[in-house]
């Protein structure tokens, strides 16, 4: 993800150092390139629209010789193999649920990999950004959930959303820092002694 420049970084660890001054809860911004392997799916595409040529070339050609089938067929693959694995391609083809899925599934599993369920107070929050599948999930452990309903981080996330769409990565993410800082701030104000448990940086897994 060579794409996130080092200043960005720097603003969104600046972002949450700010935040976490003024709250006893943890906030993690984490970020990857792509949530799933989408290539069995270029692979059963590309065999399903192979598996149609032969059948078109006989429609619009009956009297075609076996071997030229073959070859088309042959070329056919090789060509929508390679159409089938250009991102933007696959991307507007496939149904949106099934990158939701894929994404949905990295940003729970990132959450328990990360040990965000550990913390001392169990007030960690991660902004999870999937940017191939342009999906972004906010995850609360138990502390925060009992008092901040997850519905209001939706319409942080629709805005999130607009802005990776549009390519303002950095000003979404710093934005949506923001408005889950200030409710953090509202409701789990800082603590006395308390420890900055997590990295403030962003994460890239």
């Amino acid at each position: 993800m060579n794409h996130i420049s080092h200043e960005t970084k720097q603003k969104i660890e600046k972002a949450i150092f700010e935040v976490e001054k003024k709250t006893s809860s943890e906030l993690i911004a984490v970020v990857t390139e792509k949530s799933g392997e989408y290539l069995y799916i270029s692979l059963l595409l590309t065999s399903l629209a192979s598996l149609l040529i032969p059948f078109g070339l006989l429609f619009f050609a009956p009297d075609m010789e076996a071997k030229s089938i073959y070859e088309a067929q042959l070329l056919g693959f090789m060509l929508f193999m390679v159409l089938f694995n250009v991102p933007k391609v696959l991307f507007y083809l496939l149904p949106k649920s099934v990158f939701v899925k894929a994404a949905k599934f990295k940003a729970y599993e990132t959450f328990r990999i990360l040990g965000l369920q550990k913390t001392r107070n169990y007030q960690a929050v991660m902004i999870f950004v999937s940017l191939y599948e342009q999906y972004i999930e906010i995850i609360a452990d138990s502390a925060i959930s009992a008092k901040i309903d997850n519905a209001l981080w939706q319409s942080m996330i629709d805005a999130f959303v607009e802005k990776v769409k549009n390519e303002a990565f950095e000003e979404g993410y710093l934005q949506a820092i923001n408005e889950v800082g200030a409710l953090l701030v509202h409701h789990f104000p800082i603590e006395k002694e308390d420890k900055n448990e997590l990295s403030n940086g962003l994460i890239e897994v």
